[in-house]
């Protein structure tokens, strides 16, 4: 797609929606695709999961640690999953990853992947991950809500310490 403007160039105009340090979209990307993938899967009668990761200690690193640790997750998540899941920018420290086609369990595999690649690295990058499942219909069934319970969960997995795994409470919805 050609740029216009002076130079050739209009600044931020296909970038707009990418995150400048991981190139990944960004959250309203995200939102996006959550509400479009989630009618598809009620439409087909599949289920959608949700993972968020977040690095470790995020609030503790300096800017050029902070955008070392977020390049690298995003790497490592992209790279472990599946090409056809939806890996994200959120928010500073945190990937959002939606899954096509995946239970709750598939998630936590999925997830626990790529922890494991992560830890495998942690020795020399000092980075892990903490992360929070929510899955359709087991955990919500609109993608606000299901949203919602993928931060709940990450939350509780980062107040457990670094490198956890949580998943969203399937309680009353």
């Amino acid at each position: 797609m050609a740029r216009h403007g002076a130079g050739g160039e209009t600044p931020g105009v296909l970038d707009s929606v990418h995150d400048p340090v991981t190139g990944l979209p960004d959250v309203r990307v995200f939102a996006v695709l959550l509400d479009r993938k989630l009618s598809l899967a009620r439409r087909a009668l599949q289920p959608l999961s949700v993972v968020l990761f977040e690095v470790d200690g995020w609030d503790e690193l300096s800017g050029t640690q902070a955008r070392v640790a977020q390049r690298l997750a995003a790497r490592l998540v992209r790279g472990t999953l599946r090409e056809s899941d939806s890996v994200c920018h959120c928010t500073d420290g945190v990937l959002a990853a939606i899954l096509d086609d995946t239970p709750h369990s598939g998630a936590v595999w999925a997830a626990d992947r790529v922890r494991r690649e992560v830890a495998a690295r942690s020795y020399h990058t000092g980075v892990t991950l903490s992360m929070g499942v929510a899955s359709y219909p087991t955990h919500a069934l609109e993608a606000a809500e299901l949203r919602d319970r993928a931060y709940a969960a990450l939350f509780v997995a980062r107040s457990l310490g670094p490198s956890r795994l949580e998943v969203a409470d399937s309680g009353a919805q």
